[in-house]
């Protein structure tokens, strides 16, 4: 049984049935892999020239640390 919050109340015994549950719900699905169809460049250098030639800007996604903040 789920509360408000999508939190199950007690814990199920995981089993082949209850992990394929799980695994369908932590699987990405297409729609929000997006991203995946973008034709990357791997160096500055490409994306330079590349951005000459097609007359548009670098967007430059650059951090210091671990992805997933202070971790």
């Amino acid at each position: 049984m789920e509360t408000i919050y999508g939190v199950y109340d007690s814990v199920e015994a995981l089993t082949e049935e209850t992990f394929r549950g799980f695994f369908d719900r932590c699987r990405p699905e297409a729609s929000k892999e997006r991203w995946t169809e973008i034709r990357w460049l791997g160096t500055m250098w490409e994306a330079r020239q590349r951005a000459a030639v097609e007359l548009k800007p670098l967007f430059i996604w650059a951090m210091n640390g671990h992805p997933f903040g202070c971790v």
